[in-house]
């Protein structure tokens, strides 16, 4: 089995957008098809990438899919072999007194898929600095694992001229091929997350980094592209790993809703559905009657606040989605979202709302940002989607939260920190077979729980 693939690995600077962002759309622009993945989490990238390539994105993290077998066969499953496979990273960041500090993200991701690694720096330093730089990655790199480094490529370049002195003195340091730079005039600055889920202003924030991507692609001769296809064909070839739930749901439909605020997790679960053999049908909350016909309903994790006059101000959708749950349909309610559900919900300007009653607990919305911390969940004693022992990963978004919920609030499980064991709460409610939880869960964790859930209105 061929998956072309490679993991472009860029360095990250604090207010200026990832120039892999950059290099995606790019590529997409110069005719190559595309299929991209993201390493996780990492909700910025994943929003920024999906509105300037139009791609959709999946989310690749080995330590939320709960294992390598998992994590192989979501890859396996969402690649394509006729299509370019990027995996975009970070690489590091620049500390102090130029040392650098190597991010493990990159290098697992490639040492896990078999594939090569790509390293994109900032070079509008000196010369000398940025050689440096790119040799202590490098290095790092091979301290971590054997892994094939076979090119560089250049961000923010100064000038032609510049790019000679790099392409001496990086070779003298760390002898790459150099695929090209992306000129300085084409380095854009970071947008906020919230403006990446804002309807009115999504498209105008993107934009800037959609027209230097098509800037760089129409410059000849500027980068190496084709270059991108030969080291991702120098892989070894896929072993093709067994699949044992490919299908078993096969002959139902979930509903997705659709909506720019629910937009930060990538396409994972769509992709899981689409594994297990549902045919996946999208819902728009602005449609004057939502769908009916579909055997569940999954809710994205985004700043949900931003859905809320679609969800709750609105009759119909508001009927039709509390119905859900009073007609035992099958629904999950993935992170940001969840809040709203609640008796009440507080804006990150303070006012507060009444929600949707459907929990007995108080939501709270903060301004959307990065600060993920990953944990896991545990069932406290066995419910519709977990067996007593089972668990689920996933990540706690910073922004979103309940406050309180108490026992009457009826948590489903325990929430765990994988770095220290200590327990951080409780998180996940029912009602019926509808579920609604304040993280962001990664469903392939569990792909045996999240079939027996698809399937309960079967039996």
């Amino acid at each position: 089995m061929i998956i072309p693939r490679l993991v472009i690995a860029d360095e990250r600077r604090e207010g200026t957008v990832p120039p892999g962002v950059i290099l995606a759309a790019a590529l997409k622009n110069a005719g190559h098809p595309l299929r991209i993945f993201c390493a996780g989490p990492d909700e910025y990238l994943v929003r920024l990438t999906a509105l300037v390539t139009g791609e959709d994105v999946t989310v690749l993290d080995p330590y939320s899919c709960g294992s390598t077998r998992v994590f192989k066969t979501l890859f396996q499953f969402a690649s394509k072999s006729d299509r370019l496979n990027i995996i975009l990273a970070p690489l590091g960041k620049r500390g102090d007194d130029d040392a650098f500090i190597l991010f493990p993200q990159a290098p697992e991701l490639s040492r896990i898929l078999e594939c090569p690694l790509l390293p994109v720096v900032f070079a509008d330093s000196s010369a000398a600095i940025t050689a440096r730089v790119l040799e202590k990655a490098v290095s790092g790199i091979a301290a971590q694992a054997d892994i094939p480094v076979p090119a560089v490529l250049y961000a923010s370049v100064l000038n032609p001229r510049e790019y000679q002195l790099l392409e001496i003195e990086g070779g003298r340091r760390a002898p790459l091929l150099s695929l090209g730079y992306i000129p300085k005039l084409l380095e854009r600055n970071r947008s906020t997350l919230l403006e990446l889920c804002l309807d009115a202003m999504a498209d105008r924030a993107a934009f800037p980094v959609k027209a230097a991507a098509a800037q760089l692609a129409s410059l000849p001769g500027q980068v190496d592209w084709n270059a991108f296809w030969g080291f991702a064909r120098l892989n070894q070839e896929w072993t093709e790993l067994p699949e044992p739930f490919r299908g078993k749901a096969a002959g139902l439909t979930v509903g997705v809703v659709t909506h720019s605020g629910l937009s930060l997790e990538g396409d994972n679960a769509v992709r899981l559905f689409s594994y297990l053999g549902c045919s996946v049908r999208k819902i728009f909350l602005e449609e004057a009657k939502p769908a009916l016909d579909v055997n569940a309903v999954y809710v994205p994790h985004g700043p949900g606040f931003l859905c809320a006059e679609q969800l709750l101000g609105k009759q119909g959708a508001r009927e039709w989605f509390s119905g859900l749950f009073k007609s035992r349909k099958v629904v999950f309610v993935n992170g940001g979202a969840a809040p709203l559900l609640g008796e009440s919900f507080a804006l990150p300007n303070g006012k507060q709302y009444e929600g949707m009653n459907l929990f007995r607990y108080r939501g709270k919305y903060g301004m959307p940002s990065d600060d993920l911390k990953k944990v896991e969940v545990s069932s406290l004693e066995g419910d519709i989607l977990l067996n007593l022992g089972e668990k689920l990963r996933g990540y706690l978004p910073p922004y979103t939260s309940v406050v309180n919920p108490g026992d009457s609030a009826k948590s489903l499980w325990s929430v765990k920190d994988p770095g220290n064991e200590k327990e951080k709460g409780f998180s996940g409610w029912n009602q019926g077979y509808g579920v609604a939880t304040d993280l962001c869960i990664e469903l392939w964790s569990n792909v045996e729980g999240i079939y027996r859930w698809l399937v309960l209105r079967k039996k």
